[in-house]
């Protein structure tokens, strides 16, 4: 089998949440995987993870992880009827209330998304196709949070009012999660399922900006027990709620030291992200004048160039 993720540097496998997801869930239940980076497309974003076995092709981490299940590799064979009903709300729970907040975070925030994401998003691509398709995926991310909720409508309000109301559902969300590991190894029995990788992947984002942008010293929260991290100042209120979780850092940190030690030690280092893999992604990511200015250049060299091709303008001699 074959996966197909999204590039991430030298020492990150992968900045993007569902493909850290299925990569979690196969590293869990040690299932056999060729891990490809791929280069992102105009399509990409949506198409990825892709998991690739003989002539079946299956894209998203949902399908990918329900075909990893239909050929015996997933994690949750065994479990019992509760276990199995608690374990599918659980993940309800993620995808209804979680992820839409780091999504928001990740894409809705500007100066997360100036600072951070762009960033990342942009290292594997082209000069010109780093200009504008982090733009595209941005409003489609944050489309897809403004309708994630069905008993709250968020469309109408500001970016102010969607963040509280979306990292508000995220707060409890965590704080529910917490209670529920308290603890425990793991959420569900006594063995990892798919819970697990679900709030590891969700976590990802958050634990590695605050390494590499926050006020929070990775090593302070590096201990098993995550006691270190409670008094500490973080970056955004959303990562301070998961600080003040410390079951939850932990299950967090015992997971990515032991299937993601490069990324462990990047962690810890604070070592600059994109620095020794890409230049386009400086070059680009943090510009957006200069981007804005560039767009506007090369429009109206474009329209220059075809209005004096059908003459509607000319060079008149001196």
């Amino acid at each position: 089998m074959e996966l197909f993720i999204s590039p991430g540097s030298s020492s990150v496998v992968s900045f993007d949440p569902d493909s850290i997801l299925v990569l979690a869930y196969l590293y869990l239940g040690k299932c056999p995987i060729d891990v490809k980076d791929t280069m992102h497309d105009n399509a990409s974003l949506s198409k990825l993870p892709l998991l690739r076995h003989g002539s079946v092709e299956k894209s998203g981490s949902v399908d990918v992880i329900n075909y990893l299940r239909s050929q015996n590799y997933g994690l949750e064979y065994g479990l019992n009827d509760t276990d199995v009903v608690e374990l599918a709300s659980l993940v309800s729970a993620v995808n209804r209330q979680l992820t839409p907040a780091i999504d928001w975070f990740l894409w809705g925030e500007d100066n997360v998304f100036v600072k951070y994401t762009r960033k990342w998003c942009s290292a594997s691509l082209s000069r010109l196709n780093a200009l504008y398709l982090p733009h595209k995926w941005r409003q489609r991310k944050v489309y897809l949070a403004k309708h994630s909720q069905l008993v709250h409508c968020l469309r109408h309000m500001t970016d102010a009012e969607i963040g509280h109301e979306l990292y508000g559902l995220a707060k409890r969300c965590l704080t529910a999660f917490s209670y529920i590991l308290g603890k425990k190894t793991y959420f569900v029995g006594d063995r990892p399922t798919a819970i697990d990788a679900y709030v590891f992947s969700r976590l990802w984002p958050l634990l590695h900006y605050e390494s590499q942008q926050g006020n929070v010293s990775w090593q302070s929260i590096g201990g098993t027990d995550g006691s270190g991290s409670v008094a500490q100042s973080a970056s955004h209120p959303l990562i301070a709620h998961v600080l003040q979780c410390p079951n939850l850092v932990a299950h967090f940190i015992r997971i990515q030291n032991e299937f993601f030690p490069k990324a462990a030690a990047h962690f810890r280092r604070d070592e600059t992200l994109l620095g020794k893999t890409n230049p386009i992604g400086d070059a680009f990511a943090n510009h957006p004048v200069r981007d804005c200015l560039l767009f506007a250049g090369l429009a109206a060299g474009v329209f220059v160039a075809y209005a004096h091709s059908k003459g509607l303008i000319r060079i008149l001699p001196d």
